[in-house]
């Protein structure tokens, strides 16, 4: 019986060695993380915007590691809810989820992502962990810069006329009426621009304070005036598409837009390359998205070693030329972004969330309602 017990002893010891399991990721070294997630040869990264063509984007990762990567079919709420209902079993889906910056607050990072990724990824305290409004305390980097502004035809409004301030805007749709387009659903530039124009009509309160106390949202009250009286001069869109769309078509002379979704549109030939694309002095949000290793991934090594990859300065400054993304490392190119970097001081951070949810919310009950 003591042989026998010896036995199932080492038998026991010895099996996850069989399996190709090894000691926890976070007590590996770089140099170990890198040879198991080539022995555990798959990342499965849900990614919910671009699929097709990051399937092919990511070919350049197997072809450096050896190892398949995989991106479902999901779409943003409904990876971050397969997410979420996992997130207590033992051994999920989802190596790599990808989500806007700011939803950060609705998960406790520390629990459901592997890391601290600064601390694990090597060169990791130069990535970005705040983005969007959120911030991820270092269990997931932002991957993905996207830049709000305003897409204009340059036959219908020369660069020396584009409004600059929110004085020179209304004055521009006063002539120009129905001729600026935004959406409010379907899409975040619309609700961009609403929040731009609000931080300036509405200055007295604080933005950066995601707080959303009553007295507060009543604060908003001069932004829904100055909308309301210009009901007749702007056009509610559908959607991001929408907006582009039309503004192609010469419908629109300007309209709210996303600098990356401008780029790929132009990029496949879908839209007109001659359109251009503005930040405004009086401010546009700018954000992103951030990715991060779920803390029950069935292949954790590989997931940090993606991490790695697809947030260098390389593949930033790849993503940069490809989609038209704002370069999410500090020492990455950004040659191809359709605005020069002087233009980017104009960026501003989203409101805090909840209440920069609010704002739109807001916006909805007290413009387009009544």
């Amino acid at each position: 019986m003591k042989r026998i017990a010896i036995l199932l002893i080492t038998a026991a010891i010895c099996m996850p060695a069989a399996f190709g399991q090894t000691k926890p990721v976070a007590d590996m070294s770089w140099n170990e993380i890198a040879a198991q997630a080539k022995k555990e040869g798959k990342v499965v990264w849900y990614q919910w915007y671009f699929q097709p063509q990051f399937r092919t984007f990511v070919k350049g990762f197997t072809e450096k590691y050896g190892i398949e990567v995989v991106i479902p079919d999901g779409t943003h709420d409904g990876n971050l809810n397969k997410f979420l209902a996992e997130r207590k079993r033992k051994t999920g889906d989802i190596d790599v989820l990808s989500f806007g910056g700011g939803n950060t607050y609705k998960m406790n990072m520390a629990e459901y992502f592997l890391g601290p990724l600064t601390k694990i990824i090597p060169g990791g305290e130069k990535l970005k962990i705040s983005i969007e409004g959120g911030n991820s305390q270092g269990y997931a980097v932002a991957f993905w810069g996207n830049q709000t502004g305003l897409a204009y035809n340059p036959s219908r409004i020369k660069e020396t006329e584009l409004p600059q301030t929110i004085e020179s805007l209304s004055a521009w749709m006063q002539a120009n009426p129905k001729r600026l387009g935004f959406n409010v659903e379907n899409g975040g530039a619309g609700p961009a621009f609403i929040e731009s124009v609000t931080r300036n009509v509405a200055d007295a309160l604080d933005y950066e304070d995601g707080d959303a106390p009553k007295d507060k949202i009543a604060g908003l009250a001069p932004s829904w005036a100055w909308f309301s009286a210009r009901k007749s001069q702007f056009v509610i869109t559908a959607s991001n598409a929408d907006s582009i769309t039309r503004l192609n078509d010469g419908e629109f002379y300007m309209v709210a837009a996303w600098e990356d979704m401008l780029a790929g549109l132009q990029k496949s030939k879908t839209v007109d390359g001659k359109i251009k694309f503005y930040i405004p002095s009086f401010g546009m949000p700018g954000g992103g998205n951030m990715v991060g290793a779920a803390a029950n991934a069935p292949h954790k090594a590989a997931s940090l070693l993606f991490i790695h990859w697809l947030s260098s300065a390389e593949t930033q400054a790849l993503l940069n030329r490809e989609f038209g993304s704002a370069p999410q490392h500090p020492e990455a190119a950004s040659d191809a972004s359709l605005i020069p970097m002087k233009q980017r001081v104009y960026s501003r951070m989203w409101a805090g969330k909840p209440f920069g949810d609010m704002v739109k919310t807001s916006f909805t009950e007290n413009v387009l309602l009544k």
